[in-house]
């Protein structure tokens, strides 16, 4: 399988020229990523989707994190990107119009070898009754908002987290997760308030 080719930016997010994904998580190099949030309202309650990243995988395998993230091919949009990676993992379709952009932030990981350097666009959407086909990933579950927010915020050690079922699977502990807090709190929580 050919690697990804990622676009590169400088400070002041002006392309400066194209490198391979292992070179960009190598130096550290600015590029950018979509993150996606799902949502579902059911029974007056919102739920938010998360995938558990396939145990296989060479960075943070096994470990749960947002529905979908991924890089973005040079000639593709950031709604294309999101578009093709939930069709590729998680098989759903989803349309330009599911999707809505709510902002973006700048996230820095130094992991050992492994260096994210990366402006994120992040976006939002709504399902109902969604029906997962999965591919490279483990599994897909759901956390009642109010439950993950009083978590994250820390007013809780633990949260429960429930099947797609809707059957409580465990109580979940933050090392259990890659969890994107500055950009939940920053970013998710004052749109999903605003709802």
């Amino acid at each position: 399988m050919e690697e990804e080719i990622l676009k590169i930016y400088d400070n002041l997010y002006n392309v400066i020229g194209v490198a391979s994904r292992s070179e960009v998580h190598a130096k550290g190099l600015l590029h950018q990523v979509v993150h996606l949030w799902m949502m579902e309202e059911k029974e007056g309650e919102k739920w938010l989707y998360f995938r558990q990243r396939s145990r296989h995988r060479k960075d943070f395998p096994g470990l749960y994190d947002l529905i979908s993230s991924g890089h973005i091919d040079p000639e593709e949009t950031f709604e294309e990107a999101i578009i093709e990676n939930t069709a590729e993992k998680l098989g759903i379709t989803l349309s330009k119009e599911d999707l809505v952009h709510i902002g973006n932030i700048r996230q820095i990981v130094d992991k050992g070898d492994y260096h994210d350097n990366a402006f994120c666009q992040i976006y939002f959407c709504r399902v109902t009754d969604p029906v997962f086909h999965l591919h490279f990933v483990e599994d897909v579950v759901k956390m009642r908002y109010e439950d993950f927010r009083a978590w994250i915020i820390g007013t809780t050690d633990r949260a429960p987290l429930y099947g797609r079922d809707g059957k409580m699977l465990c109580s979940t502990s933050k090392k259990d997760w890659w969890l994107r807090e500055k950009e939940f709190l920053a970013v998710v929580n004052p749109y999903i308030e605003a709802l």
